[in-house]
């Protein structure tokens, strides 16, 4: 009888494990960041210390238990190398592993240059770096990560991997250094990049835990052979990512991938239960809304000097992103623009209603410059925004117009439309007399009809509504994947316009009607509410698109 019961025992056991639901998936991270470089060669940042804070806070609102923060001087390749390996022994099927790094990017000459990734490799430079008498602890190329997390991590883990810093790159538009705030996270410029060449570096000092890990040589592997990675990069190769202070200056300085990344899980959307990066209101984030919520993002918030990347692996756009999604807890509360008035003798008197500002200290802490000899107004991306601003009104129409601008920021979706400036898009100057067309682009995604409201802020705050006109009918947009809405030259007076797009399933009607009021005038403030409305109606239906439209003297 003793062995009928244990065999009975061991069967109960058995089936009780087979009917036990899966463990749940989890999010796990791993986050670096690294400020102090201890290197005469490379310059200190000041941002990957609060991007490392906000990024671990981000993680635990998201129920991660698991999470492994690295900081200057405790980041190397070993220790690296070591916390994805030992995350590779606690991490179950399903989970998600966010990756993080904040800091200094750099390329130098490969040491295997081949077709498919040329004759340059991208590194990342660690506390200590020093080109000319290199340690191979101090710096780790882009490939010894992609192996690292093929040789360790389980295949049925996603990776989500947010890289924000450059290798390359440069300004597509001149700055004017008068206002310039933004810090590039670049460790060598190009022309020195050019010059280095990496010592021989050590293949995985561990041992595999996939028996598909393949070849064990240092740089073996590419970001394409893992087939469960999603990778977000901070900017085009063609470049630089920057930091600043955000959302304003005297605010902390921010990667500014970093930033938009932890805005796009705080800030609640149209949908207020789910966070602003859930573009249709399904109450989840997937891969390809979070590409372009990030894209959309890092382009305003660098005055499209800096554009995000997105790749991941095919038939996975639509997959939800992470185990658990943060409840949004943080409103966006636009501060109030620090002003530098230039030549000022006496105190000035704002109109009525008008957006309310303060007095920087200096100008370094200034996000606007009013030069009044010159009579331009300045942003701190290093921009002449305005000419011909000669009086507090006309003053007055220009913060309004940017308080607009900076408040509908955070709304932005192109997920079902998108609106270009050509020939040269949004990062190039164009010069007086130069021909431009506004396209509005339909993304397929998403289906049925959309009415378009479209309309431009002008440098110096006035109001020119451009779509539907009386011969545009109800301004629907059908099925068609690409309307041409302006086409115009380009005259002064310069400065930085804003063409305002909103896609809805229904005629705005309260939206139009205040831009027809408006059309012609220095009238900007308003918008932003009527436009926060029909984007709320519209529950994840709708559509916002910004573009921005910079011209000046050649």
């Amino acid at each position: 009888m003793g062995e009928v019961r244990g065999c009975a025992s061991m069967l109960a056991a058995l089936l009780a494990l087979c009917i036990a639901p899966a463990a749940h998936a989890e999010t796990r991270a791993i986050l670096i960041g690294v400020s102090r470089y201890q290197s005469a060669a490379i310059p200190d940042l000041m941002g990957p210390a609060n991007d490392l804070t906000a990024m671990e806070r981000l993680a635990r609102s998201m129920q991660a238990s698991d999470v492994v923060a690295l900081r200057d001087g405790a980041v190397s390749r070993s220790s690296v190398e070591t916390a994805i390996h030992d995350m590779g022994l606690r991490a179950q099927p399903g989970d998600w592993l966010l990756f993080y790094f904040s800091g200094h990017g750099a390329q130098a000459l490969a040491q295997n240059p081949s077709d498919e990734d040329g004759a340059f490799d991208q590194f990342v430079p660690l506390p200590g770096f020093d080109p000319d008498a290199q340690d191979p602890e101090t710096f780790i190329v882009d490939k010894d990560f992609y192996a690292w997390m093929k040789r360790y991590l389980p295949a049925d883990v996603a990776i989500l991997m947010v890289v924000d810093s450059c290798h390359s790159g440069t300004m597509h538009r001149a700055i004017d250094p008068r206002s310039y705030a933004f810090t590039p996270r670049i460790a060598f410029r190009p022309g020195d990049a050019r010059a280095i060449t990496l010592t021989a570096r050590p293949g995985p000092r561990l041992g595999a835990l996939r028996s598909d890990a393949g070849e064990a040589g240092a740089g073996a592997t590419r970001r394409d052979d893992l087939p469960n990675l999603v990778y977000i990069g901070a900017s085009r190769d063609d470049q630089l990512a920057l930091e600043t202070e955000l959302p304003q200056e005297g605010a902390p300085q921010r990667g500014v991938l970093s930033y938009a990344f932890e805005q796009a899980f705080t800030l609640p959307g149209m949908v207020e239960t789910s966070p602003i990066a859930d573009l249709d209101g399904d109450g989840q984030v997937s891969v390809i809304e979070i590409g372009s919520y990030l894209n959309s993002q890092v382009r305003m918030l660098t005055a499209q000097r800096q554009e995000s990347t997105l790749f991941f692996p095919r038939d996975w756009a639509e997959r939800p992103l992470l185990s658990s999604l943060p409840a949004p807890r943080l409103d966006y509360d636009l501060p109030m623009p620090q002003v530098i008035i230039a030549g000022q003798d006496e105190v000035m008197t704002l109109p009525s209603g008008a957006t309310a500002w303060r007095l920087a200290a200096s100008s370094n802490d200034a996000d606007f410059l009013w030069v009044l000899s010159t009579r331009e107004v300045l942003r701190r991306s290093g921009d002449i925004v305005a000419t011909g601003i000669d009086s507090p009104l006309a003053f007055a129409g220009v913060m309004d117009k940017w308080q607009t601008v900076m408040t509908l920021r955070p709304l932005v979706s192109e997920l079902a439309m998108r609106l270009t400036v050509n020939p040269l898009g949004s990062d190039e100057l164009y010069p007086e007399g130069t021909r431009i067309s506004m396209l509005l682009a339909r993304v397929k995604r998403g289906g049925g009809n959309l009415h378009a409201t479209v309309f431009n802020l002008a440098s110096d705050g006035t109001v020119q509504f451009i779509y539907p006109l009386d011969a545009d009918g109800p301004g629907l947009l059908d099925n068609a994947l690409r309307q041409s809405l302006l086409e115009t030259v380009v005259v002064p007076p310069f400065g930085v316009d804003h063409v305002i797009a909103l896609a809805t399933p229904e005629p705005p009607e309260a939206l139009r009607a205040a831009l027809r009021n408006a059309d012609g005038q220095r009238a900007a403030a308003g918008l932003a509410g009527l436009i926060r409305s029909e984007l709320k109606r519209a529950r994840g239906k709708g559509s916002l698109s910004i573009a921005e439209l910079y011209t000046g003297l050649q």
